[in-house]
């Protein structure tokens, strides 16, 4: 109770920084830095040591900071861990850094036991000039660019709320509300790029891909949204959601007696690493009357690689269940040939970087020596963003299980893709015994 006492009565308010930047900073002819600093973890601390431990750690830090800013600036604590400082500036990038250079210094060398060189904060910084913002903005836009920073990491870091800074993130969340929209419109469309079998040349089987489509038809180049799809959520939606519809798809086709081909679906890190992964795609496919093998599952590279013992096991759960499983982009990392000797995976996919330029004789031998090694493994080799004849007929000759790329097909809508299943074009998929 003592502690929250001290804090209450050594602590300023929003409210009075406020003021503050109203009456005092607005006014003065002196340039002034605005900036919001947070305790990295501070969780932890209340966690690990109460409290009443972590409401002393903040009114030394009030204090700390009313120490430094003494005769230059003006603090208050905003909410938690959040603290608010101006402090005078001169337009001299090197004198800030100073400033929060000595801040940093005292607190890393803090008296607090138990956290002596043990406390990490990131600043957010909007220097004032000509243009004063309305606080509340100006608390906004020093937040936004703290936020761009690593919080997890265990280092001091700041950012400058600078106008390319801002503009990326209003440019991030515009996105993100299309992409919602977007989602509830139904405008990402599947799209099939077939697999080729070579021995016969027929089609064995299709990746799934999405494909951003806007009302007017324009596709949305995957380049200008991925990054930020694979970080809001909606993706693993879509990925469920495509699922639930071929798994559909291929039971319609089944039951009028049409041909189908097993279909292929991407596992990305966002998908994997959702606690919900295996039951929401074990219990969707469950809803429907389908063979195992029609469904296949690609893992990429650099998921195995992240977390190998998690994933390894998913891929166990989902072989152990009769489905089959691909470790798509092979080639492309650090792990590739440690995960063709040590991984349980039933099919490889030569990523495309293998197939891009000359085919010279060194390619070759290293095409050729990975295609041999997952003989001797008894897994598949697919070779994938082929486009040329003479890799074609190389991949061929070397004995490689299947083909995927330009060469052969470009990625369809589904309506397309079904109409090749419909053709002559396809490797027959027998139901006896599935």
């Amino acid at each position: 109770m003592e502690n929250k006492d001290k804090l209450r009565h050594v602590s300023h308010t929003n409210e009075w920084l406020e003021h503050i930047y109203e009456t005092i900073i607005q006014k003065d002819e002196k340039e002034y830095a605005f900036v919001e600093m947070n305790i990295k973890q501070f969780r932890y601390i209340n966690i690990e040591y109460g409290c009443a431990f972590g409401d002393h750690v903040l009114a030394s830090m009030q204090q700390l900071l009313e120490t430094q800013l003494k005769g230059r600036g003006y603090v208050a604590r905003r909410y938690a861990d959040t603290f608010d400082f101006f402090v005078e500036h001169n337009h001299e990038t090197h004198v800030l850094d100073s400033f929060l250079m000595d801040i940093i210094d005292a607190v890393f060398e803090n008296g607090i036991e138990g956290l002596h060189k043990n406390l990490y904060t990131s600043f957010g910084i909007y220097l004032l000039h000509e243009e004063c913002p309305p606080f509340a903005k100006l608390q906004t836009l020093a937040g936004i660019a703290r936020k761009q920073l690593h919080h997890d990491r265990r280092t001091f870091s700041y950012e400058l709320a600078q106008q390319d800074v801002v503009q990326e993130y209003l440019k991030t969340y515009r996105l993100s509300t299309k992409l919602t929209q977007a989602r509830f419109l139904n405008q990402f469309q599947i799209y099939i790029q077939p697999k080729v079998e070579l021995q016969t040349h027929k089609i064995c089987g299709g990746e799934l891909l999405m494909r951003w489509i806007l009302e007017d038809g324009t596709m949305v180049p995957l380049n200008e949204f991925m990054s930020t799809f694979t970080k809001n959520g909606d993706l693993y939606m879509i990925d469920l959601q495509h699922f639930d519809k071929m798994c559909a798809f291929l039971q319609q086709r089944i039951k009028k007696h049409k041909a189908v081909v097993p279909i292929s679906f991407n596992v990305t890190n966002l998908t994997v690493f959702d606690g919900d992964f295996l039951q929401d795609y074990l219990g969707t496919f469950r809803q429907y009357s389908l063979p195992k093998d029609l469904i296949e599952f690609e893992f990429t590279e650099d998921i195995h690689f992240e977390k190998k013992d998690q994933v390894q096991d998913i891929i166990d759960i989902f072989r152990s269940e009769g489905f089959t499983c691909t470790l798509d982009d092979f080639g492309n990392g650090f792990s590739s040939f440690d995960l063709l000797m040590n991984a349980a995976i039933d099919i490889i996919k030569l990523d495309r970087l293998f197939f891009q330029g000359m085919l010279s004789e060194q390619r070759k031998r290293v095409i050729h020596n990975i295609i041999d090694i997952a003989k001797i493994k008894g897994i598949k080799v697919l070779a994938e963003g082929v486009e040329t004849k003479e890799y074609a007929r190389f991949v061929e000759a070397e004995g490689c299980d299947y083909i995927q790329g330009f060469y052969y097909y470009r990625p369809m809508p589904l309506g397309e893709f079904e109409k090749l299943l419909d053709s002559d074009k396809i490797l027959p998929y027998t139901m006896d015994d599935k």
